[in-house]
C-alpha cells in the first residue's frame, strides 16, 4: 500500500523511524530500577503459585470470570503499604490512567494537567467529559491562578511525582497545600517515584507524608516493582466507582492471577530495609557529578538522567555510537518529546556498578563532544 510506504518514508526522512530492538549491551533504558523482575524470591513466588494451581491466565474480565482471591489479597496489601484506604489493580498503567481520568471527572468539572504529563494521562483526559486546562511544567503559580478562577467548580489537579523524560520532581508539597486551600483534588502518578521513594516504597507522596492531602495515587507495577499491572490507591468509594465506571477495567481481560503472587512478594521486599532502594539515586548523583559541567542533563534530580541532544538525527547517531561501545541507551524523539528536545534517557539501576557509571560518563563526553 503506497500510502503506508509514503508515511514510513516520511518518518525515515525526519529521523523518527523506530524499530523494535532487544537490549544489546549494558542496559541504560530499563525501568526495572531495583532488579526485582529477576529477584530469586519473586521468581520462586511465581513458580510456587503456578505449581499450586493458580491459573496462568484469567479467562475474562474481573466482573465476569477473571476475579481471583489473590487480587483481593494483593489490593488490600498494597493499600496498607502506601497508607491508602483501598486500591484497585488494573492490567497496565495505561489502562489505569485512561480508566481513572475518563471515569472520575464529570461534565462541568475542570482538570488541571501538567504539560509534561504522560500520554496515558493525556488520553484519559481526552476521553473524559470534563474541561481541561494544560499548565506549564511544574508552574505552581499557574495552578494557583487556575484554581482561583475555577472557584465553585469541582477541580482535579493531575501531575506525576517524577517525570519520566526529564527526571525531575513535581512540587508536591506546594500543590497539595494549594489543593487543600481551594478544595481541589490532587491526583499523583507515581510511575517513576514508586519503589524508589517512601518508607515502604510507596512513592514520593509517602516520602513527603502527603497521603491525607492527596485524592488518588497511581502506581504502575512495571517500573521499580519489576512486574506488570497498575494500582490506583485512594478511598473505598473511589475503588467502587472505578469498578463500575472505568471502561478500561470493566472491558479488559484481568491480569493473570499468578502475577499477584509475585507482586505480594515484591511488596515484602520493598518493605525490607535490606533492599537498598536508594542505590539508583546515588548512581545518578555520581553520573551528574562526572558530566554535569560538560553535558546538558536538563533538570534531572532523580535516577533518570536525560542527556539533551537537540535534533533527532544527532540523537540517533549518539545512540548508535554508544551501542557500538556496548551501551543500550535509546534516543527519545518526537512525539515523546518536543521538536528540538531529543535526548538520551539514561536510567540508573541498582545492578550497575560505580565503575560502569564512571566508564559511561567518560564515553558520553567523548561521543557527545562535551
Amino acid at each position: 500500500m503506497s500510502f503506508l510506504d509514503d508515511r514510513l518514508d516520511a518518518l525515515r526522512e525526519q529521523g523518527l523511524y523506530r524499530q523494535l530492538q532487544a537490549p544489546d549491551g549494558v542496559d541504560l533504558s530499563s525501568n526495572d530500577y531495583l532488579g526485582l523482575s529477576r529477584h530469586p524470591a519473586v521468581v520462586q513466588a511465581l513458580t510456587k503459585a503456578l505449581e499450586a494451581g493458580v491459573p496462568a491466565g484469567s479467562g475474562g474480565s474481573r466482573l465476569l470470570s477473571g476475579q481471583h482471591p489473590l487480587f483481593d489479597e494483593l489490593e488490600r496489601a498494597f493499600a496498607a503499604q502506601v497508607g491508602a484506604e483501598a486500591s484497585l489493580f488494573f492490567s497496565t498503567g495505561y489502562a489505569a490512567n485512561v480508566g481513572l481520568l475518563s471515569a472520575l471527572p464529570d461534565e462541568g468539572d475542570l482538570v488541571i494537567s501538567d504539560r509534561l504529563n504522560h500520554a496515558s494521562l493525556i488520553d484519559g483526559l481526552r476521553l473524559g467529559r470534563a474541561d481541561k486546562l494544560i499548565v506549564p511544567h511544574n508552574d505552581v503559580g499557574a495552578v494557583e491562578s487556575a484554581l482561583v478562577r475555577a472557584m465553585g467548580r469541582r477541580v482535579f489537579v493531575v501531575v506525576e511525582s517524577v517525570y519520566s523524560m526529564d527526571g525531575d520532581m513535581a512540587p508536591l508539597e506546594q500543590l497539595a497545600d494549594l489543593c487543600m486551600v481551594h478544595g481541589a483534588h490532587l491526583i499523583v502518578d507515581e510511575a517513576h517515584g514508586g519503589g524508589i521513594f517512601g518508607a515502604t516504597g510507596g512513592g514520593l507522596v509517602q516520602e513527603l507524608g502527603l497521603r491525607e492531602k492527596v485524592f488518588a495515587t497511581i502506581h504502575p507495577a512495571g517500573k521499580a516493582l519489576g512486574m506488570a499491572g497498575c494500582f490506583v490507591a485512594g478511598s473505598q468509594a473511589l475503588r467502587e466507582l472505578l469498578i463500575n465506571r472505568a471502561r478500561s477495567f470493566i472491558f479488559s481481560t484481568a491480569p493473570p492471577p499468578f502475577l499477584a503472587a509475585g507482586l505480594l512478594k515484591v511488596l515484602e521486599l520493598l518493605a525490607d530495609p535490606a533492599l537498598d532502594r536508594t542505590r539508583p539515586l546515588k548512581l545518578a548523583d555520581r553520573l551528574r557529578g562526572l558530566v554535569g559541567g560538560r553535558l546538558d542533563l536538563g533538570a534531572s534530580q532523580t535516577h533518570i538522567v536525560p542527556v539533551m541532544i537537540g535534533g533527532a538525527e544527532e540523537a540517533v547517531r549518539v545512540q548508535q555510537e554508544l551501542q557500538h561501545r556496548g551501551w543500550h541507551a535509546r534516543a527519545i524523539r518526537p512525539p515523546t518529546v518536543p521538536d528540538g528536545q531529543c535526548r538520551l534517557r539514561l536510567v540508573m539501576r541498582s545492578e550497575l556498578s560505580e565503575l560502569q557509571v564512571e566508564m559511561l560518563a567518560m564515553e558520553l563526553v567523548e561521543v557527545c563532544g562535551g
